[in-house]
């Protein structure tokens, strides 16, 4: 019995371990589509902008005329970048994200496995403990050779699951390292080249001369 609750321990401890990278993880990845979908809707906004914009310069005088086409080229410049940073994240943090999902549910199956080995084990020490009470010493061998097996089952199960559920953690680990300093590499990239473009169209802007465009 005392090898039946160290199982019990090892499994609940298992069990956590899956039900918080289920929960956190999909959390996180939901709310990283999200955040990607909303980010491609930017981009879309921003390229109307930029028809806009440029459909506007065309009815002002010159200066102004100049400095909106800047802006709507340096805008729309900006969306290629912003759209690179959508098929980035889609890609190295969505996607690597999703795959948790079926390593998930296979950790998922095997710990019903494991509980049906458990249940079955714990089936047997019940009856040999009635056959124990009430039967000839021939049957109570038979129980005890039964209740051998199941419990050597469910150990080597728990085991085996236990050692599956370690390396589900390492990977956990290391893949989560490497998602979000991908997402922060592609947020990176992208507010660089942003920076480096808008710092350019600010640049432009101020060198408009209102005044020419009044004479």
């Amino acid at each position: 019995m005392n090898g039946l609750l160290s199982r019990d321990v090892q499994m609940k401890s298992m069990e956590q371990t899956v039900d918080h990278a289920e929960k956190y993880l999909g959390h996180i990845c939901s709310l990283l589509a999200s955040y990607t979908r909303k980010t491609a809707k930017l981009r879309d906004k921003a390229d109307l902008l930029v028809v806009q914009i440029m459909d506007f310069s065309r009815t002002e005088d010159s200066e102004l005329q100049i400095g909106l086409k800047n802006l709507a080229e340096d805008l729309a410049m900006v969306q290629d970048y912003r759209q690179a940073q959508v098929e980035r994240l889609e890609s190295k943090v969505v996607a690597p994200l999703k795959v948790y999902g079926d390593i998930i549910k296979n950790k998922r199956a095997d710990l019903k496995k494991l509980s049906s080995d458990r249940n079955k084990e714990l089936k047997e020490l019940q009856k040999l403990e009635k056959l124990r009470l009430r039967s000839p010493a021939d049957r109570q061998g038979i129980a005890e050779v039964n209740a051998q097996k199941a419990s050597n089952n469910a150990h080597r199960n728990t085991r085996q699951l236990e050692e599956t559920i370690i390396d589900f953690q390492r990977q956990k680990l290391l893949d989560l390292k490497r998602i979000f300093t991908d997402f922060i590499t592609v947020e990176m990239l992208f507010h660089s080249k942003a920076l480096e473009v808008f710092t350019h169209t600010f640049q432009n802007l101020e060198t408009v001369d209102t005044e020419k465009d009044l004479e």
